[in-house]
């Protein structure tokens, strides 16, 4: 297809998602996203592998606007699998300098998302005592790890955690990632200081709203001053955590305000935790963009920009999305691991092309007992016989 057509195509299918949009100093070349995703393709000391380098290149060479690489664990202390990303030292450095520079070369924005998993980690694996705000199990993870063991942090563990995460954003920051991504979704260790499902401390971490998001909002804040306008600061939320007593999407009026003061300037709503785990990668059930309302109440009360997800599987639902201002940008996982290039076939109007997620969820191999992710469709990524 020669390029005014492929031009006149987007303009009268996608008015709104090739449009160059901006979170706080980074430009993104259009409104779509990668979302961070465990996928356990790194190497066993954390470090990036060639084969992870290749699945982010192909994404931007796709034509995916902002891609979070991750999720990248900011401490050894709470690793749930054998190979994910790791950003605690500068050991990582090398890997990640060469991971952004490509990305980039292909023509997308680098993130990165930098996480703990908390109570929802495996002492089996890390071979520690878990760490959370309150000594809570994980109802999941605590079933089945046989030597589950979790605490309640001291304010020292909490002081390091809290340093863990801003020597991360710097390490990334430094090597090359535009927007960083603090996760405090799923029921991770941020998440959990959020909610009163998994928080029941007496101290300034717990009771009250503003003690609940203290440590995200001291987070924000610190790598905001350090970083500066040299790159976005993003946060991942759970806008409904699906399980009684947890966090709505209402809880978010009031925290919202403390984390755009922090220094925010993305708000990235998905959902679920592993209780409700169907929520955190929707199966075929629920449909098409079962969460659309979420992002578009928080949104109501956003004063930046905010990004949907969950099975948003083409570009029509993306526009959608957009065009009727539920979210400002659109992110898809599983559709652009089917088809790392279904947005530049959309673009150019061949979407007969686009090899289609089959909504089958088999690549969710932290729930299929499968190693890694593998990828019903996608012969690069297929699971072997």
């Amino acid at each position: 297809m020669n390029s005014v057509s492929s031009s006149n195509h987007k303009e009268e299918k996608y008015p709104n998602i090739f449009n160059h949009f901006k979170i706080g100093p980074i430009d993104l070349p259009n409104r779509l996203v990668f979302p961070a995703w465990a996928l356990n393709y790194a190497n066993t000391d954390g470090t990036v592998s060639d084969k992870l380098v290749k699945f982010y290149t192909d994404l931007a060479k796709g034509g995916c606007g902002l891609i979070f690489t991750g999720a990248a664990t900011v401490s050894s202390d709470g690793i749930p699998f054998d190979r994910v990303m790791k950003v605690d030292s500068d050991a990582a450095v090398p890997g990640l300098k060469r991971l952004y520079s490509a990305i980039k070369e292909a023509g997308g924005v680098p993130g990165v998302q930098i996480v703990h998993y908390g109570r929802q980690s495996s002492t089996s694996v890390s071979g520690d005592v878990l760490i959370a705000p309150s000594a809570i199990p994980c109802p999941i993870m605590s079933q089945y790890d046989p030597e589950y063991k979790v605490k309640e942090m001291s304010i020292e563990e909490i002081e390091n955690i809290k340093e863990a995460f801003i020597s991360a954003a710097l390490r990334c920051a430094g090597a090359g990632a535009e927007v960083i991504q603090v996760h405090a979704c799923h029921g991770y260790l941020l998440n959990e200081f959020l909610s009163p499902y998994s928080n029941v401390r007496t101290d300034r971490y717990g009771g009250s709203l503003e003690n609940r998001t203290r440590l995200v909002t001291e987070i924000i804040s610190a790598i905001h001053e350090k970083i500066g306008d040299k790159a976005a600061i993003a946060l991942r939320i759970s806008g409904d955590e699906f399980v009684e007593g947890g966090l709505v999407p209402m809880d978010y009026k009031e925290m919202l305000p403390l984390f755009e003061k922090a220094g925010l300037h993305m708000l990235d709503v998905a959902a679920g935790v592993y209780e409700s785990m169907e929520r955190i990668v929707p199966p075929a059930g629920l449909g098409i963009a079962p969460h659309a309302d979420i992002p578009e109440q928080i949104k109501s009360f956003s004063q930046v920009p905010v990004c949907a997800v969950g099975s948003i599987l083409d570009l029509e639902t993306a526009e959608f999305f957009i065009a009727s201002g539920k979210s400002d940008l659109c992110a898809m996982g599983r559709a652009q691991m089917a088809d790392p290039d279904i947005i530049a076939k959309s673009k150019e109007g061949r979407e007969k092309d686009v090899r289609q997620c089959l909504h089958c969820n088999n690549c969710t191999f932290w729930t299929t007992g499968d190693p890694e992710v593998y990828c019903a469709v996608n012969p690069d990524y297929r699971k072997p016989n």
